[in-house]
């Protein structure tokens, strides 16, 4: 029997020994995107909807490139006895990013100040299966809220 036991104990060692080395540190994806309108929806046109948001757009493959894959964003936030929005660390956003090799999942507090948000990658399918890290959303243009250029700058640690 222990020498069973040390057979099994060189297999592991010489497939360990033989596994390709994985690249160290971050990869870093820069996606570019173009928000798509969003239908107005419910009793005030879209701009509240029970305290749920959702936006899309075509991924591309640079700034003003060709569509590469598409993303989408849900959310939730408390209402308030002032209406909505409520503070945006009360409130939760997933978006999703479909690529032509696989899809990642990303999400974080929706609103915020400024024009920079950040989030975080809870994973992915197909060549990003096992994806973790952080991502930055970066509004590029001046368009109305929700409607123009967008860039996510992920940091993909797995």
């Amino acid at each position: 029997m222990a020498s069973a036991l040390g057979l099994g104990a060189l297999e592991r060692k010489a497939a360990a020994q033989e596994a390709p080395v994985a690249p160290i540190g971050p990869t870093i994806l820069t996606l570019h995107g173009r928000r798509r309108p969003t239908p107005p929806r419910g009793a005030l046109a879209g701009k509240a909807n029970a305290g749920r948001m959702m936006r899309f757009g075509d991924l591309l493959d640079g700034p003003d490139g060709s569509p590469v894959g598409n993303f989408h964003a849900n959310g939730f936030c408390l209402e308030t006895a002032l209406g909505l929005p409520a503070p945006s660390v009360s409130s939760v956003e997933f978006q999703t990013f479909q690529l032509p090799h696989g899809t990642l999942f990303g999400v974080g507090a929706s609103g915020g100040a400024g024009s920079e948000r950040t989030w975080a990658v809870l994973g992915g399918t197909g060549q990003f299966a096992g994806a973790r890290g952080t991502y930055v959303e970066r509004d590029l243009s001046a368009a109305p809220v929700g409607r123009g250029a967008v860039e996510f700058i992920l940091t993909l640690t797995a």
